[in-house]
């Protein structure tokens, strides 16, 4: 898996266009939607704690990459996670923040398909419960420990460095349009 660190600045950056958005405005702050959205990109690896506390074996639907990796779940969970934040106050916020949260929680199983370790990754859940890799696979993967995370890290961040700038990038533009755009019709956003 890419580390946490890239997991949440993948996720908040491609949340930087909503910020504009007053839909999803009414019911968060301009802070907690890229914030928010970077948590959601890292909640997958929440399965790591389930599987200690709970005895989990490694390989097994639940264990790490499985189920909780699975754009199923995610999906799932952030529409859920909309709908009772956002769902009595503003339908409609409810539907854009679940789609954001989504689009960025699934960022996460995506990007560790990109890794060269591990046992794959749960993507096609309830079609299949095989787990892939994509064929490219240009990220290490990073380790569970976050003693061992911090001691790998400068190595780490190297290789993940590009993914980051490239959902900044995404991010940044997507804001700057949104922003233009928000400029000329401020009555659609």
């Amino acid at each position: 898996m890419p580390s946490v660190i890239t997991h949440f600045i993948v996720g908040a950056a491609l949340a930087l266009p909503a910020i504009e958005s007053r839909t999803i405005r009414e019911v968060l702050p301009r802070w907690a939607i890229p914030f928010s959205s970077g948590i959601l990109a890292v909640v997958p690896d929440f399965d790591v704690f389930g599987r200690r506390a709970f005895g989990i074996a490694n390989g097994s639907f639940f264990s790490h990459r499985g189920f909780f990796h699975s754009q199923f779940f995610l999906i799932l969970l952030a529409g859920s996670l909309a709908a009772v934040l956002a769902g009595r106050r503003s339908p409609r916020a409810a539907l854009w923040l679940g789609l954001l949260w989504a689009g960025c929680a699934v960022t996460h199983p995506l990007l560790d398909a990109l890794t060269d370790g591990g046992s794959g990754v749960m993507l096609l859940f309830p079609f299949s419960t095989k787990r892939l890799f994509f064929p490219w696979r240009p990220i290490h993967v990073s380790p569970l420990g976050l003693s061992r995370l911090f001691g790998k890290a400068g190595y780490l961040l190297r290789w993940e460095m590009p993914v980051c700038i490239a959902a900044m990038t995404v991010g940044a533009a997507g804001w700057w349009t949104a922003r233009a755009w928000e400029r000329r019709s401020p009555d659609r956003l």
